[in-house]
Parts: C-alpha cells; structure tokens; sequence
C-alpha cells in the first residue's frame, strides 16, 4: 500500500510539472473518450470508441469521431487489434500573405514593397478516414507493474475538398514622410475556391507504458510515452505525446480514467505545446 502511494504521488508530480512549465502561447485542451468493448469467443473482442476533443483552452472543438476495432489475443504477452476511424477535424481562419515576384537584380531592402496582399480562407471542417494495425506486448513483473510496448501502423486519408476564400490585393505607395499608402485595387476582394487537395499519410506510433496493476486494487496509475515516426520521409520523428494519470475500477464492467497530456508538435515551425486534461470511460461486458 505503501508503494503504490508512492507512485499515485509520482503521477501527480508528473501532470504539476507539466503544467508549471507551460509557456504562455501553449494551448490547453479537453479530450474525452468513451468506450464499449465486447469480449467474443476464441479470445477475440470487438470495441467501438467515441472522442470529443476541445483546444484554444477549451473554446473550441477541435475534432470529433468514431472507432470501431476488432483485437485479438495471440497470446498471454502479445495481442493484435485492427480498426477504422472517421474523424472530424477543425481548421481556423487563415490568413496568408502574398508578394509579387522579385527580379533576381533586387536587393533584400527593397522586397517589402513588393507586398500585394493576402489571402483569407474561412475556418472549415475536414473528414478524415483512418485505418490502423496493432500489435502489444506486455509483462508483468513483481505481480503488479506492468510494462508494455505497442506498435501502430496508421494510415490516414483526407478527401479533396473546397474552401471558401477571399483574395485581397493592394497598390503599395510609399509616403514622402515614410509607411506605405495601401489601396485596395479595383475588383477586391475577390472570391475564389480555396482547394485542399486530397493527403495521405502513414505513421508508425510507438507506445512504451508502465502501469500498476495489482490484484484487487482498483487504482491503475500509468505513465506512458508515445512517437510519431513519418513513414513517408525516412522515419522522421514529427510528435510525441507525454502521459501521466490513472483509472479507476467501479465494478466488473466499469472503469474510468483521468490523465494528463503533453503533446509537443516537432513538424510545426513554432513548435507548438499542447496540455490536456484527458477524462475516459470504458465499459466492458
């Protein structure tokens, strides 16, 4: 009992540090998950899952979508699970500037007056299919910490769809005084489709987790590290996810989880911090 209060501490330590270390442009999110798993003959098992995640410190949803997943125990240390996800994804405003093109003969200093505008595409909701393949390994050693390793193939496809855009396009002057005097040109702004062409990605996620897991304890604190790993541009690494929490046992069928989430985004230019408050809910019969 004394240990396992100890490590139920760790965890705690672990989702504070997270959050005392977060910077003032990191986003804080919500995802919730709620889960059926039905247990089949031959030691195969079908589960369907639902998820709702929030970002912009909880302002806005940033996607919805459904998984449904067929797993199978090869054995006591190794199972396989299949699934497909449809997801809902949200994408804001964007703004992007655009400039003229500059003849090779002209110095860095005066390419700013060559600015002509920019670009507004509406914020729009994508639907993404996904497909995944897993395989976990796990073992159990002192009877009640669990380690385990999964690999994930994930294979994600985005439909080409059109966005609503606005072009807008300006007369720079320059003042005699210094600044610009920016005129909007005749027959601005202009509508146009702003067409996101249909993207496929493949990942492989690597999950290493520890876990308490002790015979009639309910409490399951875990600590989990996962990397995303481009198949399609030699296994470079574009995220990882830090996790720390627990669940909780209620009765037989019942258990509920409560983790907190580090997310850093390597692939994004400013490198981009996301804290989330994780809540989930399984059911199994």
């Amino acid at each position: 009992m004394k240990f396992f209060s100890i490590r139920y501490c760790a965890v705690i330590a672990l989702s504070a540090i997270g959050i005392l270390t977060a910077k003032a442009d990191d986003d804080f999110g919500l995802w919730t998950e709620v889960e059926v798993e039905k247990s089949l003959p031959h030691n195969f098992d079908l589960s369907f899952e639902g998820e709702f995640r929030t970002e912009d410190c909880m302002k806005q949803v940033d996607r919805f979508g459904a998984t449904l997943s067929l797993g199978y125990k090869i054995s006591k240390f190794m199972k396989v699970k299949v699934g497909y996800a449809m997801i809902y994804s949200y994408y804001p405003t964007e703004r992007k500037e655009k400039y003229m093109d500059i003849a090779q003969d002209v110095d860095d200093e005066y390419k700013e007056y060559y600015w002509e505008g920019y670009n507004i595409t509406d914020s729009y909701w994508s639907l993404r299919h996904r497909f995944k393949a897993d395989v976990t390994f796990d073992k159990k050693f002192f009877k009640c910490i669990k380690v385990s390793l999964r690999e994930r193939y994930q294979y994600t496809h985005r439909p080409e769809m059109e966005v609503y855009r606005l072009k807008y396009r300006y007369v720079r002057t320059p003042l005699p005084e210094g600044g610009f005097l920016d005129e909007l040109r005749p027959g601005y702004p202009e509508s146009d489709p702003d067409v996101k062409h249909e993207k496929n990605t493949h990942y492989l996620r690597s999950r290493l987790e520890i876990e308490w897991d002790k015979k009639k304890c309910d409490w399951g604190p875990f600590v989990s590290f996962e990397l995303y790993n481009d198949l399609q541009n030699s296994m470079d690494m574009d995220e990882y996810k830090i996790m720390a929490g627990t669940s909780y046992k209620i009765s037989k069928n019942h258990r509920v989880k409560l983790s907190y989430l580090f997310n850093h985004n390597i692939e994004d230019s400013a490198g981009e911090n996301r804290h989330v408050i994780v809540l989930g809910y399984t059911y199994k019969f």
